[in-house]
């Protein structure tokens, strides 16, 4: 299973790589804008107690589900500055914590899946 998370995290980062550098040109990062797109994962491992019993397919369903969400994140958060919205900031801060619900909704939700 940690091979697994291991693949997902740099997944993300290489699908992630372009936009948080597009980003950087148009307005200030942190190391925040960095992290969250491992969150939702980090988040799953963290609830994996939480909600009925973890069975590597729901490790498998759940977790992927929430790396594409986290991946779509910043492609949504460039467009959002390529179209020129204005609550790009705190349309951002809701994106941001998308992960962490996305994990704990689909923990607390489906239940356990046959291997």
């Amino acid at each position: 299973m940690i091979a697994f998370s291991v693949i997902w995290f740099l997944l993300i980062a290489g699908v992630v790589f372009f936009p948080m550098l597009a980003l950087r040109q148009h307005q200030g990062t942190t190391w925040w804008d960095y992290v969250y797109p491992f969150t939702g994962v980090l988040a799953w491992f963290l609830l994996s107690g939480a909600g009925s019993t973890v069975s590597l397919a729901n490790f498998v369903v759940e977790v992927f589900w929430i790396a594409v969400i986290s991946a779509l994140i910043p492609w949504l958060r460039w467009l959002m500055l390529k179209i020129d919205t204005k609550p790009v900031k705190e349309f951002s801060l809701f994106l941001t914590f998308l992960p962490i619900l996305a994990a704990v909704i689909m923990r607390l939700t489906i239940p356990t899946l046959p291997e």
